[in-house]
């Protein structure tokens, strides 16, 4: 598949989201629009500020010692203290091969990252696992931990406003009726279908993330050609 057709498949998902939750808000009205976008949009300020805690949480008490026990274990009979701290590669050798995967994807292969960080290291292959781990295995487990996090913790807020929303959808003839409700729930389903967007985002750069940035016509090239796409993208990777 040509990578100017994947772009404009990105863009067209986009506008297609945000064009059915307009008309989806045309048809349900401003109530139950209301709830249902304030709650959504609830939902992705919780979820994010709760799943940025966990996943620092989880990941420092659960997984970081763990990992920098296993690996150092499992160098220590096969690199002396002198080797280990020009032997990067082999110590990412040691992760996880999904894990190992995506460092490789992210930061560059092997020889990359022991020319960039290998030569800084110095110390015990304890200290030197622990600072691996610290400067390449956190990022990207904090990434895919706070993802997760993120769809888990919206999908639940998510059923809960639902449920609320779905006990106003008979109050809404009562209160606005005609033109001016399906123009209030217009406005507002377009809000709610940027937040879906933005959700959808969220899971494919997870999936970018699992794969290494390996997912074929998925790449760096094909998401800067986007023009709607790529600014959803882009404002996650710098959140």
């Amino acid at each position: 598949m040509d990578g100017s057709i994947v772009s404009l498949i990105l863009d067209l998902m986009v506008i297609l989201i945000t064009v059915g939750f307009i008309w989806y808000g045309v048809r349900r009205g401003f109530l139950v629009m209301l709830v249902n976008t304030c709650g959504r949009l609830l939902s992705c300020i919780v979820a994010y500020i709760a799943s940025r805690a966990l996943a620092t949480t989880i990941y420092n008490v659960y997984i970081h010692d763990r990992l920098v026990e296993s690996i150092s274990e499992s160098i220590s009979g096969t690199l002396s203290e002198s080797e280990a701290s020009v032997q990067v590669s082999v110590i990412l050798q040691e992760l996880p091969g999904f894990l190992r995967n995506m460092v490789y994807g992210l930061f560059g292969d092997a020889a990359t990252i022991n020319e960039t960080v290998g030569n800084a290291l110095d110390g015990s292959v304890t200290a030197i696992t622990s600072t691996i781990v610290d400067e390449i295995v956190y990022p990207i487990v904090y990434l895919v931990l706070q993802c997760l996090l993120f769809l888990v913790l919206f999908a639940c807020l998510k059923i809960i406003i639902s449920a609320l929303s779905e006990t106003l959808r008979n109050l809404r003839r009562c209160i606005l009726i005609g033109v001016p409700d399906m123009l209030a729930g217009a406005a507002l389903g377009a809000v709610e279908g940027v937040l879906t967007v933005f959700v959808v985002v969220v899971i494919i750069q997870l999936l970018i993330y699992c794969s290494g940035g390996q997912i074929p016509f998925l790449g760096d090239d094909e998401i800067q050609s986007t023009h709607l796409f790529r600014v959803f993208y882009l404002s996650l990777i710098h959140i």
